[in-house]
């Protein structure tokens, strides 16, 4: 049973890469890794995600041997194809790297890529799908981002005491030059009630809980870019004054 486990497992991994032999007993493949050029904090630990609009970074990463000689990316040719479409100004010698943009309406990509060598024969191929993902909103209290070890995002019901707390809004999946150069707003809200700018930097919000009493509030941030008008992320939190205070 293992053993039959273990041939379905290799079948499949097979599968999964296109791959040619050429000249003999050479197997010759051509991974993809791909990623957004997206906005990520430091510390996260998976790859920058492609959201609709935004550009996309494809690398090929080809393993080809040629009569026993291994051959580098500049010794080969790549032909791109995106959505069945040949991508002529990225294909040539040595060119590894494709980089388009997302579609506005956020469908997913196919890309494809084929390695050749100088003499144009097709050593290898392979095909990818990459999917967009809507931006998001993650909230941080900002001396988290100073240990990333310890950040985790804040949701649910967050207490607070009277000595203000600040909290930052991290945005995943927006353009990082639209971020650079504040084209992308954030729009702070409590109880649903426009806030106003506190700084320069728009993504840090502070709040200061009544000196009396007790309640809760609803705290929102709505991230918004001025180029790609449909993309926008929302979070929202509840703050509670009056309970023990929150242990950032």
């Amino acid at each position: 049973m293992k053993t039959f486990l273990i041939l379905i497992f290799s079948l499949i991994f097979t599968s999964a890469m296109v791959a040619m032999t050429v000249h003999g007993a050479t197997t010759n493949t051509v991974d993809l890794l791909w990623e957004g050029e997206t906005s990520a904090p430091v510390f996260y630990a998976g790859r920058p995600l492609p959201t609709a609009g935004n550009l996309v970074r494809v690398v090929a990463i080809p393993n080809v041997t040629q009569n026993g000689q291994r051959l580098v990316s500049s010794q080969l040719i790549f032909r791109w194809v995106k959505d069945r479409n040949p991508i002529q100004s990225a294909s040539g010698r040595g060119k590894d790297v494709l980089e388009y943009r997302a579609d506005q309406d956020g469908a997913s990509s196919i890309v494809n890529v084929e390695v050749l060598n100088g003499q144009s024969e097709r050593l290898a191929e392979s095909r990818v799908t990459i999917p967009t993902t809507p931006p998001k909103i993650v909230l941080f209290a900002p001396r988290q981002l100073t240990n990333p070890t310890r950040a985790r995002s804040l949701t649910g019901l967050i207490p607070i005491g009277t000595a203000e707390t600040t909290l930052f809004a991290e945005a995943f999946g927006f353009s990082p030059l639209e971020l650079a150069t504040r084209r992308v707003t954030f729009d702070w809200r409590v109880d649903g009630t426009s806030a106003p700018a506190q700084r320069e930097d728009p993504r840090f919000f502070t709040v200061v809980a009544p000196s009396q009493g007790s309640g809760e509030v609803k705290l929102s941030v709505t991230a918004r870019s001025e180029v790609q008008l449909l993309q926008t992320a929302n979070r929202v939190i509840t703050l509670g004054f009056g309970l023990s205070e929150f242990n950032f």
